[in-house]
């Protein structure tokens, strides 16, 4: 009514004013400035694409759709149907898998070949590596055993082994003869080592000097205990060391002075005493000289390490077994010496090195390419949420926002950096700039093999666009959400039983004495492992806790393994039929692939390949992507937004 009373107003001034021409030399006489503000702001409404209030262009749009949910609402606004069509294009080309993308745009998939090739690349690395640490590993402890031959009295192959349950108990010694006896063994045998050992072990000299064992006394500054059940101690704890020389002594029969390595005669000699009251730990600490020619590294000079040797007596306890045991720590020095090799093995150096910094280059490659496919797409993330903000008058869900954020491309850039990081350490190792240390190989070691775990994780990310591959990526991402409910609520179960396992259990069963073997023992039980060992394990005269024992692991395993173990798996066999109908019906679409889906044009349609303008690589600049040629955009077409 307002339109047809504003209509019949402008006819009455049409007839006062006669043809309208004296009301249009009216307006043509009105200053051009009082018409340029409204060119101007239509001007920045078309840049911006904001429509007018004043504007609706929604006449003759159908609303019919055969999708039961609520149809987007196509608002007024700047975008031309071409504009529309285009933003589709990029949207599916964005979302289609390696092979797809090929038949588009006719370029070769280079994040895909990339991937493959490096898999090999980095596995090959890998096992190189891995056998030249396992040498390493195994050096160090050999090294360990062969002194513990060497240094501890009656010690036995059968400690060595990891039997279970174990077939011997723990080395230890319970009266202070022998005590004793150990500690002279020790420095008799530490006296003989060059000519004894087989190894190419040798004295460690401080300013020309031959070093001794050096024991070190840990114990109560005081304690005693007297006959009518009272005790004087002082918890002050002290530590007091000192070296073992040995004691010069006469022989009459040969009338010669020998060194006697006696701990009675070195103690005397020093003030010292051993009141075993007190005694909590005694240390014998020791330094030797060792070189190694590696056999998988023969063009390299030897290597030569500073052996740091400790035999701990733990009656920490104070229960009357004292456990011992010997700990050794390698560290690399430099030495020098006259060094003969093969004159044709020489390149090997060379040849590693290269390698790995091929490795290091393909690898800053691959992260380049992920990086740049996620800038691109967040480009496009913006310029879809532009459009949905400007055109349907709405926000894009959280989810949609996601869909842009390529993980695997994350995982990717992670595994990169890790192999680049892990390969330059494994350069110094190899080169000598870092020293040969279990330390250094375990982190060199740690880089790489997440490294090759990542880089094969990453393959799934291609396999996933065949539908019959992706099943287990499909079904997994499907029921995480639903997964880590359920384990939540199992948690707190799992760790109910642990504690109450480890705190009733723990002083009678060897695999409930800490918290991580408590663990690691239900862990087992759930999968069905040792059950019949972990029952007869309970070594106790307690009626009770025989029976609590009992009652404890029936109900453990009857709850885990009958009733969550078979939930775990229902959860994600529910999922998987929902997945399998899913791809008999389709998947259920967010709003952005509803949105998608209108695009009807076939990957292998021209109109891909017109409109890309984007930066391309060659195979002869495969390796510098940066002469690209972009197309002009700025000429003008039938398609150029209406206002500009």
């Amino acid at each position: 009514m307002a339109d047809n009373k504003e209509l019949k107003l402008k006819e009455d001034n049409l007839k006062v004013s006669g043809n309208g021409e004296p009301e249009k030399q009216r307006l043509e006489s009105q200053p051009r400035s009082n018409h340029r503000p409204r060119i101007n702001e239509l001007t920045n409404m078309a840049s911006t694409n904001i429509l007018p209030d004043d504007i609706d262009n929604t006449a003759g749009q159908t609303t019919e759709t055969p999708n039961p949910k609520k149809p987007m609402k196509r608002m007024a606004s700047f975008y031309t149907p071409y504009m529309e069509d285009r933003l589709r294009r990029k949207l599916k080309f964005y979302f289609m898998g390696p092979h797809e993308k090929f038949k588009a745009k006719r370029k070769c998939p280079w994040k895909l070949l990339l991937q493959i090739f490096k898999v090999f690349l980095v596995t090959a690395q890998l096992v190189m590596f891995g056998y030249q640490r396992a040498l390493f590993v195994e050096y160090v402890e050999k090294n360990n055993i062969a002194m513990k031959h060497m240094y501890l009295q009656q010690w036995d192959p059968s400690f060595e082994t990891m039997p279970y349950p174990p077939a011997t108990g723990l080395y230890a010694i319970y009266t202070a003869t022998d005590l004793v006896d150990h500690i002279n063994f020790a420095m008799n045998r530490f006296n003989q080592t060059e000519q004894l050992t087989l190894g190419s072990v040798r004295f460690a000299f401080k300013n020309n000097t031959r070093r001794y064992m050096n024991m070190c006394v840990k114990q109560y500054r005081e304690g005693k205990v007297f006959q009518n059940d009272t005790y004087i101690f002082n918890a002050e704890v002290v530590t007091d060391c000192f070296y073992l020389e040995p004691v010069p002594v006469y022989n009459r029969t040969t009338n010669t002075t020998q060194l006697q390595f006696d701990l009675q005669a070195i103690m005397n000699k020093n003030n010292k005493t051993l009141v075993y009251d007190r005694i909590l730990t005694i240390e014998l600490k020791f330094n030797l000289r060792s070189l190694r020619l590696a056999l998988e590294k023969k063009t390299y000079e030897p290597e030569c390490f500073r052996i740091s040797g400790r035999i701990v007596f733990d009656d920490q306890n104070k229960d009357g077994q004292m456990v011992v045991n010997l700990f050794s720590s390698l560290n690399e020095f430099k030495c020098s010496g006259k060094f003969s090799n093969f004159s044709d093995e020489d390149d090997d150096k060379v040849e590693q090195m290269l390698f790995d910094i091929f490795v290091i280059l393909v690898s800053v490659f691959s992260s380049f390419l992920c990086i740049r496919s996620l800038y691109r797409a967040h480009n496009l993330r913006v310029e879809t949420v532009q459009f949905f903000k400007t055109r349907h008058r709405k926000d894009l869900s959280f989810h949609d926002r996601f869909e842009f954020v390529n993980l695997w491309y994350v995982l990717i850039v992670i595994n990169d950096v890790l192999t680049v990081v892990g390969s330059s350490f494994k350069i110094q190792l190899e080169r000598r700039h870092a020293q040969s240390s279990s330390e250094n190989y375990d982190i060199c070691a740690l880089m790489l093999g997440i490294g090759s775990l990542l880089v094969w994780m990453g393959v799934i990310r291609y396999i996933g666009f065949f539908k019959t591959f992706n099943i287990l990526t499909v079904v997994l991402k499907k029921a995480c959400p639903d997964l880590m409910r359920f384990l939540v609520t199992t948690m707190m179960l799992y760790l109910g039983f642990m504690f109450c396992g480890w705190a009733v259990l723990g002083p009678y069963h060897i695999k409930f004495r800490h918290l991580s073997t408590t663990s690691e023992c239900l862990f087992s039980l759930v999968n069905g492992d040792d059950m019949f060992t972990t029952f007869s394990a309970t070594v106790t005269e307690d009626i009770v806790v025989w029976y609590f024992s009992r009652i404890y692991l029936y109900l453990f395993i009857s709850l885990f393994i009958y009733a969550v173990l078979n939930l775990f798996i229902a959860v994600i066999l529910d999922t998987y039929e929902t997945i399998k109908e899913y791809y008999e019906k389709g998947f259920p679409k967010s709003e952005l692939f509803e949105f998608i889906d209108q695009c009807e044009d076939a990957p292998d349609s021209e109109l891909y390949r017109g409109e890309d303008n984007a930066c391309s690589c060659s195979v002869l600049s495969f390796l510098c992507c940066f002469c690209c040629k972009k197309k002009n955009t700025g000429s003008q077409s039938e398609y150029t937004s209406l206002l500009n």
